[in-house]
């Protein structure tokens, strides 16, 4: 699986955008989503995480497509990834903003559809 299948669901814009926004390397602010698509596949895989996502919040799909899911998820769910994958405070901003505004982007989601305490989180499916 390459880092531009693990890219697919987010426009480039928008990383491009994301990246100059946080003062961060588009390079490294890509490695780091594919990162995270990446451990979201492999551990323990796309379809049991929404399961247990959906399990353990009320309805956090707020999209889902053969290609991806969309979620409105705590900021805990981000905090635990980037505890995972050692991402710093600039690198979680700059991933989860990417998150965020590729899911404003999505003519399916209303900024409205996000809850107040809630973050949202593109999944890609493989």
């Amino acid at each position: 699986m390459t880092d531009e299948t693990l890219l697919a669901p987010f426009d480039d814009d928008v990383l491009g955008q994301v990246a100059a926004a946080n003062d961060i390397e588009l390079d490294a602010l890509e490695r780091a989503v594919a990162d995270h698509q990446r451990a979201m596949r492999e551990n323990p895989g796309v379809e049991d995480l929404v399961y247990e996502w959906r399990k353990q919040y009320d309805d956090p799909v707020l999209v889902r497509t053969p290609d991806l899911f969309i979620l409105a998820l705590p900021p805990t769910v981000w905090e635990q990834y980037a505890d995972y994958l050692d991402f710093d405070d600039g690198t979680l901003a700059a991933v989860t903003a990417v998150h965020g505004e590729q899911t404003i982007r999505t003519e399916a989601v209303e900024f409205s559809d996000i809850p107040r305490d809630h973050v949202a989180l593109v999944v890609h499916r493989p």
